[in-house]
């Protein structure tokens, strides 16, 4: 499997747009499922999770029902220099377009600090069994992970969950994977 990350990146963003609609919104309902029957969901005061786009698995499903159990809902705010800050939402009608064409909350709303945060619900676009994932190069999410103890939860698709990616020291690991098919748990010795 070739290391270079760019390679690999293409290769999985083909795949994701190769995907069928209804195969997706069900892969992605059942992604969601997991997620909120997981413990970790449900012990979680705090959740921070990615705002979905079009093409990466759903988590807008995930945000109503964690804003409706009446969680604490916090979302990505993207600065400059690759630097993300998790700021508090209380309904999804707050999301904006942002710099990369993300639904962002405003820069009003009220930032939440990283220690705060009981679950952290993490992009990927491919993720290994040992909790790496392949992000978009940006290096927002490693850069934030490494600044919270919150249990670090990345939604894949099975096909694209792999024996092994290429990774760096600044590359964060995630504790559980998630797919429509399992709920892997990549920290047990």
């Amino acid at each position: 499997m070739s290391n270079d990350k760019k390679t690999l990146r293409r290769k999985f963003l083909s795949e994701r747009a190769a995907q069928d609609a209804a195969d997706k919104q069900s892969a992605d309902g059942r992604i969601a499922a997991h997620v909120l029957e997981h413990e970790s969901y449900r012990r979680a005061d705090c959740i921070f999770a990615y705002v979905s786009t079009p093409q990466e698995i759903d988590t807008r499903a995930l945000l109503r029902a964690a804003l409706s159990a009446g969680k604490t809902v916090c979302v990505p705010l993207c600065g400059a220099a690759g630097e993300m800050t998790a700021r508090q939402i209380t309904s999804l009608d707050e999301l904006r377009p942002g710099v990369h064409g993300i639904d962002e909350p405003s820069a009003a709303a009220p930032e939440v600090p990283p220690e705060e945060i009981d679950l952290v619900l993490v992009p990927a676009l491919a993720c290994d069994k040992q909790g790496y994932r392949l992000g978009y190069g940006g290096g927002y999410y490693d850069r934030f992970l490494c600044r919270t103890g919150a249990v670090r939860v990345a939604l894949c698709a099975e096909k694209r969950l792999v024996e092994s990616l290429p990774h760096t020291a600044l590359d964060q690991r995630c504790h559980w994977i998630i797919t429509e098919r399992q709920v892997l748990r990549t920290d047990e010795e």
